[in-house]
């Protein structure tokens, strides 16, 4: 579709509901490419009373995947199909996309485009095998190297992929996905320089790569380039004001600009966390007080200043001899009992306020769960009361993103590929502790947001 679509064009496009994957991917351009198309298909989803294929093809054309999988509903027709597999993926459910992709092999929608999609949803799902099958009927190019590349790092073979994306992007130096995978390879490596530059190509292109956009930011954030985060935050909620994770990074990105940091309290932060990731067998117990710490289930320092006197008084067979010898031990360390609770106070409370305040008035209030469509009731604030869980009741079932978790914390989830509660407390506290810039304040952090949930981390 050429760049110079009209608006009689977009509304053809929307009666007739008949596009391949190609179309779309086409029409999808278009919106970024040509203002009359874009003003046109503004202005149609502005009107209202429109079915669910239609008003979700929209949605999904101005980059809002979210709303577009809401508005979808059933359809099962082909391009209802194929609209639910690509917001899917957008949205980061690639066994959803997969699923919807596979419905569809052997139609009319199995073309270039769809393959890559089929290929990238197959890989990121773990179905290793699909993703080859789709790569092999890809014609050469870059986008058969592509999916090629996105197969083996499925399988684990990393250097293999990096080398498959270098290769289709020396084919096509405009392939935003092999971009984004190589930079995804270096950031995953702890490569930052490179994953940075890569990063920054791949937002250069039209349409912007929402995910390299906010990978970027966190990038950013990391090396407190924080303007430069904020700048990438802006324009994914630009495209789409109801993202979340995009949402909660400026926020937070606002606040940092506004608090002091104080170094030595984070190298003092960082020191406490050291020790108390101390096993409790390093310390010379009677054999009544080890046996009783054991089976409450406490393994190091950390486990047990979380405790008060009157907890551990309260359990057979400890009392005030074996109290003593404890409260002894943590006095060497400069620790005391109950002191988690004391000092687990939230940091930077009212940046993060003030943040969230000029985040509201920036774009509005966050959306409702349901994604309402452009024009729709708003949704309550962030931070005010609302289910959770996807309506279903299940704590396990919380998406990372509504935790609302500070930079650290959320790029620690980033790295251990943690995406709902239930991923979460399949770690232990020494797991987390030990992924790149998470601390004591930040496990802090997500201890809280889990009791608030009635969950926590996985013990030892």
């Amino acid at each position: 579709m050429p760049s110079s679509t009209s608006a009689p064009d977009a509304s053809h496009f929307l009666d007739a509901l008949s596009f391949n994957a190609d179309q779309l991917r086409d029409a999808k351009a278009a919106v970024h490419d040509a203002p009359e198309f874009r003003r046109a298909i503004e202005d149609a989803l502005r009107a209202g009373g429109e079915n669910g294929l239609r008003q979700a093809t929209m949605l999904y054309l101005l980059s809002r995947p979210d709303a577009a999988l809401d508005a979808l509903g059933d359809d099962q027709s082909q391009q209802g199909v194929l609209v639910r597999g690509l917001a899917a993926l957008e949205t980061g459910d690639p066994s959803k996309a997969a699923a919807s992709f596979i419905g569809l092999v052997g139609t009319d929608m199995e073309g270039s485009h769809f393959l890559t999609n089929l290929a990238t949803a197959a890989a990121l799902s773990g179905d290793t095998a699909m993703a080859q099958k789709a790569a092999a009927k890809l014609p050469d190019g870059a986008d058969a190297l592509y999916s090629e590349g996105i197969a083996l790092e499925s399988d684990g073979e990393y250097e293999e992929a990096r080398r498959k994306y270098e290769e289709a992007i020396e084919k096509d130096p405009a392939h935003a996905r092999a971009m984004f995978r190589l930079a995804h390879r270096y950031d995953t490596q702890g490569d930052d320089e490179k994953a940075i530059e890569l990063y920054g190509r791949c937002i250069q292109l039209n349409p912007a790569h929402a995910n390299a956009l906010q990978n970027l930011a966190l990038l950013y954030e990391d090396h407190d380039r924080f303007q430069e985060a904020e700048s990438c935050y802006r324009r994914v909620l630009d495209a789409d004001p109801t993202n979340v994770r995009a949402r909660i990074g400026l926020k937070d990105v606002i606040a940092s600009q506004n608090m002091y940091y104080d170094e030595d309290h984070e190298r003092r932060e960082d020191r406490r966390a050291q020790v108390l990731r101390t096993p409790i067998t390093e310390f010379e117990l009677s054999v009544r007080s080890r046996n009783c710490l054991a089976k409450m289930n406490i393994a190091t320092l950390g486990d047990l200043v979380r405790k008060t006197e009157p907890e551990l008084l309260a359990y057979k067979n400890f009392g005030e001899t074996s109290l003593q010898e404890i409260k002894d031990i943590l006095a060497q360390k400069g620790l005391r009992l109950g002191m988690s609770q004391q000092d687990d106070a939230p940091l930077y409370a009212a940046p993060r306020q003030q943040a969230e305040a000029q985040l509201d008035a920036l774009f509005g209030a966050p959306p409702a769960a349901s994604g309402a469509p452009m024009g729709g009731a708003p949704a309550a604030p962030m931070g005010a009361s609302a289910p959770l869980g996807g309506g279903s009741g299940d704590p396990l079932e919380v998406a990372i993103e509504q935790l609302d978790l500070s930079i650290r914390a959320r790029r620690c989830m980033d790295n251990l590929e943690i995406r709902t509660v239930g991923d979460l407390v399949q770690h232990t506290e020494a797991e987390l502790l030990a992924s790149k810039n998470f601390g004591q304040t930040s496990l802090n952090e997500v201890r809280r947001k889990l009791e608030g949930l009635g969950v926590a981390l996985k013990r030892k």
